[in-house]
């Protein structure tokens, strides 16, 4: 089933760029990072089912054939909208979870749309800054409820398809029909230099409240 760096030190302002992104990494790792609430309304021999509020995250999009094509350049663009890359030229600290909404194509061989968003602080949510890249953009997303299977180490595209699958096979065994499954979401909580404890989840979102007979 389709889930249907070098440094150059000849260049200081690319330096200066590594730099504030190793620093805010740190931060990343060192700190206790803000995520948005949910409720857990049930759960399943190897899932969840969660109730998010409304809240503002902020993403961008990219076509491409696999996600590890555009992981960086997704992360990256992002980065630099919470690096001062908005109208208000204000640092952002680091929030988690990274989702990334993927959107499948018309047919096997065709591009998928891969939409990646950053929660929006707390305290930045009545007003959040407005990105100077046009390719950014404030999501506003609405209550919503979804699946969550959750697995650790490192995750790589073929991670989240196999536990995507797994997730699948698990909501089909509980004879759950509410489940939506393209687009989905591929989720991850932790810096690169979280070596033990890495969080990653695939969320299915919850559109209806029914079961099968």
């Amino acid at each position: 089933m389709r889930f249907s760096n070098n440094f150059d030190n000849t260049t200081p302002v690319i330096n200066c760029t590594l730099l504030r992104f190793y620093l805010l990494l740190v931060a990343f790792v060192s700190a206790a990072v803000e995520t948005p609430t949910y409720e857990v309304i049930q759960t399943g021999e190897d899932y969840e089912v969660r109730r998010y509020d409304p809240k503002k995250w902020v993403a961008t999009s990219l076509d491409a054939f696999g996600f590890e094509e555009i992981r960086g350049d997704l992360f990256n663009t992002l980065f630099s909208y919470i690096d001062g890359g908005n109208e208000e030229g204000i640092v952002i600290p680091m929030t988690a979870p990274v989702t990334t909404l993927v959107l499948p194509g018309e047919g096997p061989n065709c591009k998928q749309t891969f939409t990646c968003a950053f929660y929006i602080p707390d305290d930045l949510q009545a007003n959040p800054p407005i990105p100077t890249n046009p390719a950014v953009f404030i999501e506003e997303r609405p209550e919503f409820e979804l699946y969550s299977r959750q697995f650790s180490g490192y995750a790589y595209e073929a991670d989240y398809i196999s536990e995507g699958y797994a997730l699948y096979q698990s909501l089909e065994r509980d004879n759950v029909t509410d489940a939506q499954y393209a687009p989905w979401y591929i989720v991850g909580y932790n810096s690169p230099f979280d070596f033990v404890d890495r969080r990653n989840e695939v969320w299915f979102s919850r559109v209806a409240a029914t079961k099968k007979n």
